[in-house]
């Protein structure tokens, strides 16, 4: 896991992106609810930009969960 007293940078990969927020939102709870911690990326971006398919929303995790993380999405059915 990660480290917060350290001074370095966190890195993020995307495990999952969709111009579908709600789908974006579940596989991040769901993953959450698994013990990965998970961020969700450019949630809001589309709406200020006034439309929903402009921007798609990210999932990002942090890079040593990567693998697990998009095993579990492929195994609940989430596909880029």
């Amino acid at each position: 896991m990660v480290d917060f007293d350290s001074n370095e940078p966190v890195a993020l990969e995307i495990v999952f992106q969709s111009i579908d927020r709600v789908r974006v939102r579940m596989a991040c709870d769901l993953l959450q609810q698994g013990g990965i911690e998970a961020f969700i990326f450019d949630d809001e971006s589309s709406r200020m930009l006034g439309s929903t398919s402009a921007i798609e929303a990210r999932l990002m995790v942090h890079a040593d969960c990567v693998k697990e993380a998009r095993s579990r999405l492929r195994e609940l059915g989430f596909t880029e």
